[in-house]
Formats: structure tokens, C-alpha cells, sequence
């Protein structure tokens, strides 16, 4: 079916919805009955089912979300922070699995917010906290080893924003991750992964043990693509990466640094 066309039994689909926000042209377009899709500046930013937040469709969420599995059994609480909203489909997927976790989204753009919100179904997620500023000046109001997880998924265009691509950023998560939390980070690039290396520098000057996880055309540096980039204190649970990408379609590879 067109994204733009009709639902089954006939009902229409939902009007796309178009905003010019601070930062971005941002579009959100239904993909059916009930999933919507943002787009930012033309790029697609997010994805989210209405009725499964459970369901993720980018594949780099997938083995984040195979990283939070590991890291904590469903329905247990986890403390998340969320560096990027967008969509909140992460932020959703733990909620969903793990009721009781105390999760913050960090977006700057004040006008995405708005949108999940209104077309993107955030408001029936209370729990959530969304936070609109600069990640990486909120972050240095945040306690000591007060969270599990930090996750990464904010972009300035196809690129990591600067202010979160500096070691002084870097040295702040791992301030406010606990010894045997973990630092996930989505980054997009192309060959030769020049963005990835800087990115994974900056992890390996801080963290003990940190791992990609990609597609392996991307790993070998033969095509663009995402990369996520884990960093820890403690070992990473690597089979457990290994084994859910080894089963992804399309696959997916787990390089330990």
C-alpha cells in the first residue's frame, strides 16, 4: 500500500502532518493503521506501531533493545536515559517491557516533542519524562551512577551532534552510569566509518570493554549504515549480541574492540 493511501476496510488514512520546528522540517506520515512514521528535514527519524510499542522497526533499535534484554530480565525496572526522543520508540519498548523503569528523554527540538505527543501516540505513556534542552548541558544535572543505561540516538542531520561528540560528554555518561551500567550509541556513517572511530575513541578512553554491532557490509566498510557502539565497565554480554544478530534479517555482526 502508499504510504499516503487508505487503511483497510476503507477508513482514510490519517492526513500527513507537517511542522517547521526550530531545528527541522518534520513530517509524520502514517504507514496504515497504526503505524506512523517521522520524518526530519526529508530523513526518516522514527518509526512507532500505535498498538505494539513492543515493535521495532529500525534493525540498529533491535539490538539495542537485544542489549536491554540481556541487561535486565522483562519486567524488571530499569533507569534509562534517553539522549534523543524523536519518535520515543526505545523509551516505549522499555516501558512496555519493563512497567516500573524510570526512564528521562533528553530532545532539544521542543516541536518534535510536540508531535509525539499529538500524532505519535507519547501521551499514552505518562511515565515517560521528556525534558526539551541541549543533552549534553542536562546531563551534568544528573546524580552520580543514577542510571543502567545511557542511550544515544541523537542526530544533527546524519551526524552526531558535536556538543555529544567530545570526551567531556563521553566522561559525563560514564559519570552518571553505576559500575555495571552500559553507554549505547547509534551513529550513522559511511566508508571508511571515519564518525564510528572517533566515536569509538572516545568510549575506549573511558570504558574498559566496548563493542560495534552492524550489518557486515558496513563493518568491512563497503557500504553506509548504522553502527551501534556499546561501552561498559564490565564485560558486555557478547554472545547474547552475537547470537540475536546472527539471527537478524538482514543479519548483523558483533565486533568486540
Amino acid at each position: 500500500m502508499n504510504r499516503r493511501g487508505r487503511e483497510r476496510r476503507g477508513r482514510p488514512a490519517p492526513a500527513p502532518v507537517a511542522v517547521r520546528t526550530a531545528f527541522a522540517q518534520a513530517e509524520v506520515i502514517a504507514n496504515g493503521a497504526s503505524s506512523r512514521t517521522l520524518f526530519l528535514d526529508g530523513r526518516e527519524a522514527g518509526v512507532v506501531d500505535l498498538r505494539d510499542p513492543t515493535k521495532l522497526t529500525f534493525g540498529y533499535m533491535r539490538r539495542i533493545a537485544d542489549l536491554i534484554d540481556a541487561f535486565r530480565p522483562a519486567g524488571s525496572s530499569i533507569d534509562v536515559l534517553h539522549v534523543g526522543g524523536g519518535a520515543c520508540a526505545l523509551p516505549r519498548y522499555v516501558e512496555a517491557t519493563r512497567p516500573r523503569s524510570n526512564q528521562t528523554v533528553w530532545e532539544i527540538d521542543a516541536g518534535v516533542v510536540a508531535l509525539a505527543r499529538e500524532h505519535l501516540g507519547l501521551r499514552a505513556f505518562p511515565r515517560l519524562r521528556v525534558k526539551v534542552g541541549d543533552a549534553a548541558e542536562l546531563i551534568a544535572g544528573r546524580a552520580d551512577k543514577c542510571a543502567d543505561l545511557v542511550i544515544g540516538d541523537a542526530f544533527d542531520g546524519p551526524h552526531v551532534p558535536g556538543s555529544l561528540s567530545v570526551a567531556g560528554f563521553v566522561e559525563q555518561v560514564r559519570r552518571v552510569l553505576r559500575p555495571a551500567g552500559v553507554y549505547a550509541l547509534n551513529v550513522i556513517d559511511v566508508p571508511p566509518l571515519e564518525e564510528v572511530r572517533v566515536h569509538d575513541e572516545l568510549m575506549r578512553a573511558v570504558f574498559a570493554h566496548v563493542a560495534w554491532v552492524a550489518p557486515p557490509g558496513v563493518l568491512r566498510e563497503r557500504s553506509p549504515g548504522n553502527v551501534v557502539l556499546f561501552g561498559s565497565g564490565v564485560p558486555l554480554p557478547l554472545a547474547t549480541l552475537q547470537r540475536h544478530a546472527a539471527a537478524a534479517v538482514p543479519r548483523e555482526q558483533v565486533l568486540e574492540r
